[in-house]
Order: C-alpha cells, then sequence, then structure tokens
C-alpha cells in the first residue's frame, strides 16, 4: 500500500474545495430529512423502523454515489492532465497505485456514514436498534462502496475518459438499484424477480429490512449476505484485470 498516494488523494477528495462542499451539502440534507420526519405528519406516522430504514437508504445512496463518481475520474482524470504517465513511473506495482486509490475513494464514502451516525441515532433513539443500524451501514455500506468504487475504478481505467466513466458508471448503479423502484408484483416475477435476488443494492436494502423491522437470525440474512460478497469479490477481480490493462498515452 502507497500512502502517498493515498494522501494524494485525500487531499483532492477532502481538502478541495468540491469535498468538503459536497460534506456540508450532504449533512443539510440529512438534517432536512431528519427534522421531516418529526415535522411532515405523513412521515411522522411512520414506524420508527421503517423511518430508520429509509434514512438508512438515504445514506448508503448518497455515499455510493459519491464513491462512485470519485472513482470514475481516479485513472481517467490522470490521463486527461498528462499525470498518468509520472504516476506509473514510480517504483510500484500497478495494482498498489489502483489500490491506494480505492482506499483514498472509500475514506470519503466512509465519512459520509460518519456523518450520519448522529443523525441515526437520534431517529432510532428508544428502540434499542442504535447499535445494530449503526454497525449496518458502516459495516455493509462500506463493502457495497468497496464493490462500485472497483467496478468505477476499472471503468475510469479502461475507458480513459472521465465523462463517459462518470456516465457508465452511474447508469450502472441506476440499473443494480431499479429493483428498489419497481412494484413488488413486478420484483416476483420474471426480469425483476431475477435483479431483484442478484442486485447488491437490493440485497443490502433487503438485508437492512431483515435486520432493523424483522429483526432476523444470521440464517435468515445470509440469502442477501451471500449476494452482496460474491459481487464484492467480483467487482475486486474485476479492478484486477483493469489494472492489468492501465497504458501510458499513445499506448506504451
Amino acid at each position: 500500500m502507497n500512502l502517498s498516494i493515498i494522501k494524494k488523494e485525500l487531499r483532492e477528495n477532502f481538502y478541495a474545495m468540491k469535498g468538503n462542499l459536497w460534506l456540508i451539502i450532504i449533512a443539510i440534507i440529512f438534517s432536512i430529512m431528519s427534522y421531516s420526519f418529526v415535522s411532515v405528519k405523513e412521515l411522522s406516522l411512520l414506524a420508527q423502523t421503517e423511518v430508520i430504514v429509509t434514512m438508512g437508504k438515504l445514506v448508503i445512496g448518497l455515499a455510493l454515489l459519491i464513491t462512485i463518481v470519485l472513482a470514475a475520474v481516479t485513472f481517467s482524470n490522470e490521463k486527461e492532465e498528462s499525470t498518468l504517465e509520472s504516476l506509473m513511473l514510480t517504483p510500484v506495482p500497478k495494482m498498489q497505485v489502483a489500490f491506494a486509490k480505492l482506499i483514498g475513494v472509500l475514506l470519503m464514502g466512509i465519512s459520509v456514514f460518519a456523518i450520519a451516525i448522529p443523525y441515526i441515532s437520534t431517529l432510532s433513539y428508544g428502540t434499542g436498534l442504535i447499535a445494530r443500524a449503526v454497525i449496518f451501514i458502516v459495516v455493509i455500506g462500506s463493502i457495497v462502496a468497496f464493490s462500485y468504487a472497483n467496478i468505477s475504478i476499472t471503468l475510469s481505467i479502461l475507458l480513459g475518459s472521465s465523462k463517459n466513466s462518470i456516465i457508465t458508471s452511474i447508469i450502472f448503479f441506476i440499473l443494480t438499484g431499479l429493483p428498489s423502484l419497481l412494484s413488488t408484483s413486478i420484483k416476483k416475477a420474471g426480469f425483476g424477480a431475477v435483479i431483484e435476488k442478484i442486485s447488491p443494492l437490493s440485497n443490502t436494502f433487503n438485508l437492512m429490512k431483515a435486520v432493523i423491522i424483522e429483526k432476523q437470525g444470521f440464517a435468515g440474512m445470509t440469502k442477501f449476505i451471500i449476494p452482496i460478497l460474491i459481487f464484492a469479490v467480483l467487482s475486486y477481480m474485476f479492478l484486477i484485470y483493469g489494472t492489468k490493462k492501465i497504458a501510458f498515452k499513445g499506448g506504451e
């Protein structure tokens, strides 16, 4: 692991104006949503566990979106700014460079989870689910963020264009999140049922319901956990494949 590259990514992600602005906007969104759950009549009628799950979906969704966008420009941005050659000339294996960039991106996503902890804790107060909700969002959320970051970084390498890699990554994110937008009847049959079973995002949200609302045991959760872990492994294998395709400008 190359700490200098990780520090470089952190400087670009956290200390740049865009990074700070994103985190401030996210904190504002969380504040508005938390206030809405208390003050808006329709939302205040929701069961407290439903509120926790809804807020959890928002937290994970925003964290993934930021992670995906940042990951999608990791290598393509270096290529467009003609800094990829100097980066790859350092005596560090390509996989270590990619992994360092992955860590830098993931820390940004994890920071979103950290910002969400006080809001989740407040909304969970009195349910006895604070620890369960926080651990779920941080642990499972980080695994899913890791998976999507792998995909986006690889697309950044293969496509070589920040614009194309961002668009492709977001399209992939929307497609895998499609089951969340489908009606229950559609998700139970045909193509909808297939996507529902393999979608990492859908399995994450279903697992959240199993943990927070249904309070299932580990055995009942495995049907959701296994697809999430399989996706994480496959996405990392995709990243390994992508690092082998890193090339200098002009294909050298």
